[in-house]
């Protein structure tokens, strides 16, 4: 008998008016911007099955794991962040589930295996984590950092794991440092190379502990790895938030999602950039010019979503809207939005039922000049990474009054967004006077940590009003 399935919901959140250009043909195409909801929910926990009762109805993806652990020589200064680092290792190692497969590398200016010594996976159970853990302890650091070389030991650990059908592996990194790539050993644009070869092949967390990292460093690999970035100064805390980590991605076990956009004839894709939880400009894994070159149609985007827990996506699409004078006042379709699972996919998830973006031209300036509350709520997020990064610069030049005035409007944006992980960062680095007014004072002391670890959290964005949005049932009415 086949259990729940995993329910996957879409939701379109736009406002349709867009105004008539003047003249028409003179003007660059309107641009239409919609919020697209991707959200995957679980069905009720189900009871335990008996010993002798058939296989689970679904295969679960199964999770391939490596962590990858700075073991520089300045991880040693002071002795307490090598063995923080350690206590962290062990601890994402006990969320590694039985079967699993992982793998534990140090990294320098070059990397060694801790566990397995050879290079490979090792299969997760009790007494493979507790070998893992006595071969970190006996793991001498030294030399210098090149992170990009510990991705690429990762993307070979990875390169022979499937990645689609039944026998899926999720697979994903975390990376812990303390400091930031030595010109020495691999300058930025062999990063950016390395980078670049692992999107798509693995996720991969980061964290920075200390305060010699660099942000732009963290934040690329994160980004281009569809991953999450900590800054984390209370050496105590490290360990939970490895465990967390490695824990949510054990969970991500819904694999195969894509989002597909079916554009109408003469309409031109702008962009489509994730804008929850990270803000990340996203490609598509491919492109059907085949309506266009038949003038049968627009063109077809398709996106990877990656591996999803229980969690909610946002996405943030622009499309440039055809102007005819014949359909002014008229509802039209200009993009269909599908997702979809691949061949296997239905019999384990439940899909949303495809929704449309639409468009209507109109001469009613009441209309046209109104936002979606969703779309209006992302753009007031990136124009608080915009304010804090301009804010960030005047502190480096020693601008402090010009700085003051733009983190007395990020502290406003941020109440308006509800972003209170964004104001509990910028206490650290202003007095605040006029909440409503974004009026503050510049602490006289900023700690570089203060302002870096808040440059990370203003890369995360929550949710209009703290909570998903309502999901469409698939099937559901629009």
């Amino acid at each position: 008998m086949r259990g729940p399935r995993a329910r996957v919901g879409l939701e379109v959140s736009q406002v349709v008016e867009l105004p008539r250009p003047r003249p028409p043909g003179t003007a660059e195409p309107a641009r239409m911007y919609a919020v697209l909801t991707v959200t995957v929910r679980r069905p009720g926990a189900r009871a335990p099955a008996a010993p002798d009762s058939p296989a689970p109805d679904r295969p679960r993806p199964r999770l391939a794991e490596v962590l990858l652990i700075d073991h520089s020589s300045s991880m040693v200064i002071p002795p307490s962040r090598l063995a923080a680092a350690r206590a962290a290792a062990v601890s994402a190692l006990a969320k590694i589930p039985d079967g699993a497969l992982f793998a534990l590398v140090a990294g320098g200016d070059r990397t060694a295996m801790i566990y397995p010594r050879r290079p490979g996976l090792a299969v997760a159970h009790a007494e493979s984590r507790a070998a893992a853990e006595a071969a970190l302890y006996d793991c001498t650091p030294g030399g210098g950092t090149a992170m990009g070389t510990w991705l690429e030991r990762a993307r070979l650990l990875f390169r022979d794991l499937p990645a689609g059908g039944s026998g899926a592996y999720v697979r994903h990194a975390l990376l812990l440092t303390d400091g930031k790539n030595e010109p020495g050993y691999e300058s930025r644009e062999d990063l950016n190379d390395r980078v670049r070869r692992c999107a798509g092949v693995f996720d991969c967390d980061v964290v920075g502990i200390g305060d010699a990292w660099e942000t732009e460093e963290l934040l690329l690999i994160a980004g281009a790895l569809s991953g999450r970035t900590r800054a984390v100064e209370d050496l105590t805390r490290l360990p939970g938030e490895l465990a967390a980590l490695t824990g949510r991605a054990a969970e991500r076990d819904v694999t195969g999602l894509r989002l597909r956009l079916y554009h109408r004839a003469g309409a031109h894709p702008h962009s489509l950039e994730q804008v929850h939880p990270t803000r990340t400009p996203l490609t598509p894994a491919r492109t059907d010019l085949t309506g266009v070159e038949t003038g049968a149609g627009g063109p077809v985007e398709e996106y990877e979503l990656g591996p999803c827990g229980e969690e909610t996506r946002a996405y943030l699409l622009c499309v440039g809207a055809p102007y005819d004078p014949a359909q002014l006042g008229k509802e039209l379709l200009l993009t269909e939005v599908e997702i979809d699972a691949g061949e296997h996919g239905t019999e384990h998830l439940e899909l949303p039922a495809p929704q449309p973006v639409l468009m209507r031209w109109t001469d009613d300036a009441d209309l046209y000049s109104r936002l979606n509350p969703q779309v209006a709520h992302f753009q007031h997020e990136e124009e608080l990474h915009r304010t804090f990064e301009r804010a960030c610069a005047e502190l480096k030049r020693g601008a402090r009054e010009e700085a003051r005035t733009l983190l007395g409007t990020a502290w406003r944006l941020a109440g308006e967004t509800g972003d209170t992980a964004m104001r509990d960062h910028l206490r650290r680095l202003v007095r605040v006077r006029d909440s409503e007014r974004g009026t503050v004072e510049l602490l006289e002391h900023i700690a570089r940590f203060d302002v870096e670890a808040a440059r990370i959290q203003s890369s995360m964005t929550v949710l209009p009003g703290g909570r998903p949005p309502r999901a469409r049932t698939p099937g559901g009415p629009r």
